[in-house]
């Protein structure tokens, strides 16, 4: 019995060395905290908006977090969690009359539920840009941008503590006249190491937006690629804590940490309250980087809002509603 403890010990050491030797690479290989130069070269930004209010108000940090059919954007392993069919959407009003909506389904398949086929969509679109062709007081007409996601993931648990995740997703992008679409893929992964006599915890790794270049008129731009690594931990039965390191091919290193606490309310109700800080948005001039938001939730069914400041730039909010049937 100690041997075999000891070996699965030892599996679960070379599974967190790896993690952390991929971190390492994060670090080292990439430009680090230099001026990227790749910056401003990348397709599709919208790619990087995320998905659902409660990870939202979480900083983003949610590769080794995301448990729900928001998992589908962040780390398509953690569908493989999900044990019941599922649904959520989300709407932002986001920045100079923007919109952006998010929806996802989760259904199980098979027998246990092992395996979790998802299906996503999000969408952000910009109407009444100004049409000019010249510098003039008065624009000539107006225009409008939209831009498309629709992915299909599969999520499997290969054993209790291990599950992997692959999504597949046409992204289409339309600017006035000019439109262009491509195709792209997601792959995670997700590891529950034995807590042993400490608090659980939860190790990630996923790759966003791997694919081709986007051509649209007489640009082709590749998509914001990423790398990330998560952990997220139970100090406390009621407290969530996570990091995400994050790295896109046209941004420097972005840190992402944020924590949840929950607290019964009554009967089945809970509240939910969460914050957040990430340095993604620290170009942006005045107050950026820190994220709130609450939620409640009953018997399958969770509402949940998120502040979210870009400085001078204005504040954007996020509602997602999540169903499990």
């Amino acid at each position: 019995m100690k041997n075999n403890n000891l070996a699965r010990n030892g599996q679960h050491y070379k599974t967190i060395a790896c993690m952390g030797a991929v971190l390492a690479f994060l670090f080292f290989v990439s430009p680090g905290s230099c001026a990227n130069s790749n910056a401003g070269t990348s397709a599709a930004q919208f790619l990087k908006l995320g998905a659902g209010a409660r990870a939202a108000a979480m900083a983003e940090a949610q590769s080794a977090v995301a448990d729900d059919v928001y998992a589908a954007y962040y780390n398509p392993a953690g569908l493989a969690l999900i044990e019941k069919p599922a649904m959520g959407a989300m709407h932002a009003r986001y920045l100079q009359g923007s919109s952006y909506q998010y929806g996802a389904l989760a259904l199980p398949i098979g027998e246990g539920s092992r395996q979790v086929l998802g299906l996503s969509i999000c969408n952000l679109g910009v109407s009444d840009l100004e049409r000019r062709t010249q510098d003039t007081d008065l624009p000539i007409g107006y225009f409008e941008a939209a831009n498309f996601a629709y992915s299909l993931s599969y999520a499997r648990r290969a054993t209790d503590r291990l599950s992997f995740g692959v999504t597949g997703k046409l992204v289409k992008v339309s600017i006035d006249n000019v439109a262009g679409q491509t195709l792209a893929a997601d792959i995670g992964l997700r590891y529950r190491p034995a807590a042993g006599d400490g608090f659980p915890f939860n190790v990630a790794l996923a790759a966003r937006n791997l694919g081709t270049r986007l051509e649209l008129g007489a640009d082709k731009d590749p998509l914001p690629s990423a790398m990330v690594l998560g952990v997220s931990a139970h100090p406390l039965s009621d407290l969530l804590l996570d990091l995400d390191v994050i790295r896109y091919r046209d941004t420097d290193i972005i840190f992402a940490a944020g924590g949840e606490y929950r607290q019964k309310l009554s009967g089945k109700l809970l509240g939910l309250v969460r914050a957040g800080y990430s340095n993604h948005h620290k170009s942006v001039a005045g107050a950026s980087g820190v994220t709130l938001g609450a939620g409640l939730s009953i018997s399958g069914l969770a509402f949940d809002f998120a502040w979210v400041p870009f400085g001078d730039l204005g504040n954007t909010f996020r509602y997602s509603l999540l169903v499990q049937f």
